[in-house]
């Protein structure tokens, strides 16, 4: 199979997976009253997933993106880290809650993709990692009132 059926086949999988998002998000109520329901995030993840899997599968398939006929070891390995990570980030969820689980989804992501002890770079890494879920929890949490897995420490 070559680099660019692959990409296809990816982005037809994604485009199909984001179709089970939004239903099974429908399933779970979009919205409570005025309060956005359970299924509220899954149902816009599903939307922009699809919509921009569906874009993906028409750049391929049109030959619109350059595509390396392969994949050299290290890119191979950082795929598998990354979705090993996200596998354990699925598990870690509940136990620990979803900001908890996703600093570390996001500290381990940026430490496969670039795996550097450049200060800089882990200060920037850091930071993000601490800060993007608190404002997602706040937002998502507080603001909009989407119910959240919550872990031993309430967040």
């Amino acid at each position: 199979m070559t680099i660019r059926r692959l990409d296809q086949f990816v982005a037809l999988f994604l485009a199909f997976f984001g179709v089970y998002l939004v239903w099974a998000g429908l399933q779970y109520g979009f919205m409570q009253g005025t309060t956005p329901g359970a299924g509220f995030f899954p149902v816009l993840m599903g939307i922009g997933i699809t919509a921009l899997s569906i874009v993906n599968f028409w750049r391929s398939a049109v030959d619109l993106e350059q595509i390396k006929a392969s994949m050299t070891r290290s890119e191979v390995m950082k795929f598998a880290g990354i979705v090993v990570a996200m596998v354990i980030f699925v598990g870690l969820c509940d136990p620990l809650g979803i900001t908890i689980a996703t600093m570390l989804l996001m500290a381990a992501i940026g430490l496969i993709i670039r795996p550097s002890l450049d200060r800089a770079f882990l200060l920037r890494l850091a930071l993000s990692s601490l800060l993007v879920p608190i404002g997602c929890r706040y937002l998502f949490g507080d603001v909009l009132r989407v119910p959240l897995p919550t872990g031993p420490f309430g967040f």
